[in-house]
């Protein structure tokens, strides 16, 4: 025979997990440069500039593991301006290729859908 257990006295969480510290704002930055890349050269490297400045002040909040993800993504984006502006020479479309790489590991560090 079982005996019955107390009513737990703690009550169930409603609320999703926090993402880690970081998360929030370089997910929105990434979102954000998808959203204002267009398709010339000029929009993509003005989207590839404010994601960089962007980028650059969320690695200041972000913890653990979601901090390295933050300062490749900022040099995915630095050096995709670079690229662009023709300060540097390379292929644009390996280093977005980097870029959508690294978007995917922070989306995964963070534990956001891919909707």
């Amino acid at each position: 025979m079982t005996t019955p257990r107390p009513p737990d006295p703690r009550p169930p969480l409603s609320l999703e997990p926090l993402p880690p510290a970081g998360c929030q704002e370089a997910l929105a930055v990434v979102d954000r440069y998808y959203r204002s890349a267009g398709s010339t050269e000029l929009s993509q490297q003005a989207a590839a500039t404010e994601a960089y400045q962007g980028m650059m002040r969320a690695s200041s909040t972000a913890q653990g593991a979601v901090y390295p993800v933050t300062v490749a993504l900022s040099q995915d984006f630095s050096n995709m301006r670079f690229i662009l502006s023709g300060m540097v020479s390379g292929d644009y479309a390996a280093a977005q290729a980097r870029t959508n790489r690294d978007a995917r590991t922070l989306r995964d560090v963070c534990g956001a859908d891919d909707n």
